[in-house]
């Protein structure tokens, strides 16, 4: 296996530093990602001046599952013949119409990360590696974080079938037709199941 060899100066000292193809490739998604949550950043920042638009900068910072559901669209959609801009904004289109269906919050409920002693796991990762897995606090978090997507999931589905409160004569619109309408972004919709 062939390495790469890293030479630095650290504190008048000469450091090497070897990694191996798997920590380059790792090292190389790492930096992926984080170029693309700032490429995302950005086109969202652009959309802003879109007024049907349910998503701003803010939110990727708020729900990290929204990121990695754009990152594996982005990898989903990847076409060498495109531009990098034109799969950005393809993936941000879908994410728009995506994002009106319930199964996109049923995928950010299986997105939705825990945070375990500082660092950003997976649930699933936790379920197969952590001996303390059912005892977990970090777990019983994001699981919670899931249970409110899934809700969500619900919420859209009930409105959808017009089992919800706004289908009743003279009601007010139900949070779910809040956020179809527009009226609410994906923040005040989230933000519903625990004031609600």
């Amino acid at each position: 296996m062939e390495q790469l060899q890293i030479t630095r100066n650290i504190n008048q000292q000469v450091c090497q530093f070897f990694l191996t193809e798997v920590e380059l490739e790792a090292a190389y998604r790492l930096m992926q990602r984080r170029y693309l949550d700032e490429d995302f950043a950005n086109t969202l920042c652009n959309e802003a001046q879109n007024p049907d638009c349910r998503f701003h900068t803010g939110h990727l910072e708020e729900f990290p599952e929204l990121t990695t559901w754009l990152c594996e669209y982005f990898d989903h959609f990847f076409d060498a013949n495109m531009a990098h801009n034109d799969l950005l904004e393809l993936t941000i289109n879908h994410l728009q119409h995506a994002s009106l269906t319930p199964a996109f919050f049923t995928e950010l409920a299986r997105l939705a990360p825990a945070f375990c002693e500082g660092t950003e796991k997976s649930v699933a990762h936790c379920e197969e590696n952590c001996l303390r897995y059912h005892r977990c606090s970090n777990i019983a978090q994001a699981d919670d974080r899931s249970k409110r997507w899934e809700l969500l999931a619900s919420l859209l589905t009930m409105h959808e079938h017009g089992t919800c409160s706004c289908s009743a004569k003279d009601a007010a619109p139900c949070e779910a037709s809040r956020y179809l309408s527009g009226e609410w972004d994906i923040h005040d919709f989230f933000s519903c199941v625990t004031e609600g």
